[in-house]
């Protein structure tokens, strides 16, 4: 393969922290036929159609964080995902979970491993919060909003993960129960809420 061609792309990637799609390539005035010649080489790899990843950038984080993200730009990581993020429980989930609106259309490939949620506007749009994950921006629900989420799929997700989650999150000095409330009173899990505080307070 030819050098230059090869090390314009790669700056591509390196421009954009680790991605680029076939447009941004063929926007460089770059035959498609080079994106092939790099994955079969293994120097990228295919996340979905039409994006791909530069397997030996500098990742420091959680490089299958980013990619889930870049698979559901407009998801929000939740539950248990969310729970083992905010260090709210001692499981380590085996896949990720991600909240999206109820009327979106998302292909999810293979791996990694995605679990698709899917909220009302009014269930999804409260509590998200920004991370920045080796330069890139993901959503993830705040402590409360996590809570009150793994209450309301508390039957999937185990009661013992529940309960586990509150209790640690009773220990937190940042905690906000006024918050906490109001969420609660959204997600419609308030009498719920309030009969696990009060068997773990």
């Amino acid at each position: 393969m030819n050098e230059i061609i090869k090390q314009k792309i790669k700056e591509l990637f390196f421009k954009n922290k680790g991605y680029a799609t076939t447009k941004q390539i063929s926007d460089k005035g770059i035959n498609r036929y080079y994106v092939s010649t790099l994955e079969k080489s293994g120097f990228i790899l295919k996340i979905k159609t039409g994006l791909y990843k530069w397997v030996d950038y500098d990742f420091q984080y959680n490089f299958e964080l980013v990619d889930v993200f870049k698979i559901v730009p407009k998801g929000i990581l939740c539950l248990t995902s969310a729970l083992a993020y905010h260090e709210l429980t001692t499981i380590n989930p085996w896949q990720y979970e991600i909240a999206i609106e109820r009327s979106s259309k998302v292909i999810i490939p293979e791996y990694p491993p995605i679990k698709l949620l899917y909220f009302s506007q009014k269930q999804l749009n409260i509590g998200i919060t920004n991370i920045e994950v080796d330069g890139h921006l993901i959503k993830i629900y705040d402590i409360e909003k996590t809570i009150c989420d793994c209450i309301r799929y508390r039957n999937k997700i185990g009661i013992d993960i529940v309960k586990e989650g509150i209790n640690e999150y009773i220990k937190r000095k940042d905690r906000n129960f006024n918050k906490l409330m109001k969420y609660a009173e959204v997600c419609r899990v308030q009498k719920i809420l309030k009969q696990y505080l009060e068997m773990l307070v």
